[in-house]
Parts: C-alpha cells; sequence; structure tokens
C-alpha cells in the first residue's frame, strides 16, 4: 500500500514541477517580450524625436533664407515677372520699357527718360501718368513677393545747365526722387522698400557718341529685389 502511495505522490511531484518550469518560462517570456517591447517604444520616440528636429531645423533654414519668416513665393515672384512683360507687349512699350530676369530673385523694368520727361526736366509729364500707374498696379499686386524696389536715374554725357539743375547729379537724381513719390502716392506698398538714387552719366549702358547710345543712356531703373534676396 505504501508503495502505491508514494507512486502517486511521486506523479503529483512531478506534474506540479512541470507546471512550474512551463509558469516560469512563461513569466521569463514576457518579462523578455516587455523588455523588447520598451526598447521598441524608445527607439520609435528616439526617431520621432530626430524627425521633429530635422523639420524644425529645415523651418528654421527656411525661414532665414526669406529675411526672418515670410512667405517668400519664387513663383510668385516669376509671376510678376512675366505679368510685366505681358504689359509691355500689350501695351506696344516694347521701345521705351524692358523688363528682364536678373537671376531668380531679381527683375530689372528699364524706362526710358523720354517717355516719362521733357529734356532737361524732372518732372514726370501727364502723358506717362497711365503706364506709371498700370506699373504700380502691378507691383501692389505682387507686393507680398517684393523686398525692396530701387530707382535709378541715369543720363547721357552731355552737361546740362539750367536754371533748375546745375549738373547731371541734380538731374538724374530728381528724376529717381519724383518718380517714386509719384510711386507712394498712386499705390499701397509700404514706403520702406522704395529707394532712389542718382548716378549721373556714369552707368552707361550705350556709346554717347551717338543720338541712338545717348537715348539708351537716358533712362529710369527699377530693380526690384524680391523677399528671397538677403543682399540688403
Amino acid at each position: 500500500m505504501s508503495s502505491k502511495f508514494e507512486d502517486e505522490e511521486d506523479e503529483e511531484e512531478e506534474g506540479e514541477g512541470w507546471l512550474a518550469s512551463y509558469s516560469d518560462l512563461m513569466t521569463d517570456l514576457l518579462a523578455v517580450f516587455v523588455v523588447l517591447f520598451s526598447f521598441a517604444m524608445l527607439s520609435q520616440a528616439a526617431v520621432i524625436q530626430s524627425e521633429r528636429k530635422a523639420l524644425e531645423e529645415e523651418k528654421n533654414v527656411s525661414q532665414s533664407s526669406t529675411g526672418g519668416g515670410g512667405n517668400f513665393d519664387l513663383e510668385e515672384f516669376n509671376s510678376l515677372y512675366e505679368h510685366m512683360k505681358s504689359y509691355v507687349v500689350e501695351a506696344g512699350l516694347s521701345e521705351q520699357l524692358n523688363v528682364e530676369k536678373l537671376g531668380d530673385e531679381e527683375i530689372l523694368l528699364r524706362i526710358s527718360a523720354s517717355i516719362l520727361f521733357d529734356s532737361g526736366k524732372a518732372n514726370i509729364d501727364p502723358e506717362a501718368a497711365p503706364m506709371l500707374q498700370n506699373i504700380s498696379d502691378i507691383l501692389v499686386y505682387y507686393q507680398e513677393a517684393i523686398q525692396m524696389i530701387r530707382i535709378e536715374g541715369h543720363t547721357d554725357n552731355r552737361p546740362i545747365r539750367n536754371s533748375a539743375y546745375d549738373s547731371n547729379w541734380e538731374l538724374s537724381t530728381s528724376r529717381a526722387v519724383n518718380v517714386l513719390k509719384y510711386l507712394l502716392e498712386t499705390s499701397e506698398i509700404e514706403a520702406k522698400k522704395f529707394s532712389a538714387i542718382g548716378y549721373s552719366e556714369f552707368y552707361p549702358v550705350a556709346d554717347n557718341n551717338t543720338d541712338e547710345g545717348r537715348g539708351m543712356n537716358r533712362r529710369v531703373d527699377f530693380y526690384i529685389k524680391s523677399m528671397g534676396n538677403d543682399s540688403e
């Protein structure tokens, strides 16, 4: 009898031992799973943090390139250029106005002085007002893409001396300033976006020894810089 009971007890102990081992194994596997899951969560968090950091750095670089956070849109600045070109052609002003793209972030609008002023004078001809008004309207429409508009007055090399101006310096500067004043009066663009300067005869674009060349040198240039231009 005792032998039978001992055999049953041995079997019960063996069964309980197997269950205990199985339980320990499950506990160990669960612990390993928890550890692996924790590592996975930490790794994912690190990836998310890294991505956020990269996006923030990209945002900072973008803001720096637009002068501190503006919404500079290169396509919008290109549209300004195309709009000006279309206006010049449609208005039949190709002989008096010329539009050029200087790189990606600057536009040059060149206007012959003959369409703006009488010879030797700086007062804007009333007949030029509609043309300047159209230019003003275009600039206003795209003003969010514009950082600065520099207006330059230029003359030929023939000396001038009349009751109003002693030299080409005064004439070129007065012409640039009068164009600037007209734009300030007819547009909503901030005054701080404008500047005016006179260069007299010293930056010719053609030969001053010919009538045609002198006519090309008598001009007003608009240098229109985009919000992406940081050379100022």
